[in-house]
């Protein structure tokens, strides 16, 4: 399903490390349409601050847990791990945290406001989520390339949305976009 006309695309990758970060293909969806943007959620732990620097400013780099050993590594950080995590990453990164996962503690949200910090955010966390935490919830669809203003993956081939495995269906909808916005972007204070 191509976007609505006028409507903005975003596009947010997650896992984006310095050994495996498939620039290649992120560039190739830019020659496609010079007008893509996305965010990319990236592992600190697994690149170099010459690495993360070098990032293209076409991409919105945000935080992606610390090392991401396993899916639930934030899943129960205390509030200083998770300021930690924030504090460590402040002038590399934009503002801006997704839980591995998508399992987030109740003290990781609480330093992310505490700190400044947008959450990008599962809808499974509706119940549980701070009123007031800057965030973007994503939608079901998103996982699937379905939802027409909203695709979400991950740089290696894993749970089935691999910017590789999805590259043909992903070049198509970044080809009849208009227009683009990263997460940060869209963030808006939750209110339940």
């Amino acid at each position: 399903m191509a976007p609505s006309r006028g409507l903005p695309v975003i596009c947010d990758f997650d896992d984006y490390t310095e050994d495996d970060n498939r620039l290649d293909l992120l560039e190739e969806l830019r020659r496609i349409n010079p007008n893509f943007r996305c965010t990319v959620f990236a592992i600190p732990a697994r690149g170099s601050e010459t690495f993360w620097r070098s990032t293209p400013d076409w991409i919105e780099l945000a935080v992606h847990g610390w090392w991401h050993p396993t899916p639930r590594e934030a899943e129960m950080w205390t509030y200083e791990q998770a300021s930690f995590v924030f504090d460590h990453c402040e002038d590399i990164f934009v503002h801006g945290f997704k839980a591995p996962g998508w399992q987030i503690s109740d003290p990781t949200y609480q330093a992310a406001i505490d700190h400044g910090w947008w959450v990008a955010d599962h809808f499974e966390n509706d119940a549980r989520r701070p009123d007031g935490l800057i965030c973007h919830v994503v939608t079901a669809e998103a996982g699937f390339g379905t939802d027409p203003e909203h695709w979400h993956g991950h740089i290696p081939n894993v749970c089935g949305n691999g910017i590789e495995e999805t590259f043909d269906k992903l070049s198509e909808r970044v080809w009849r976009a208009t227009h683009f916005d990263t997460i940060g972007e869209s963030v808006e204070p939750w209110r339940k």
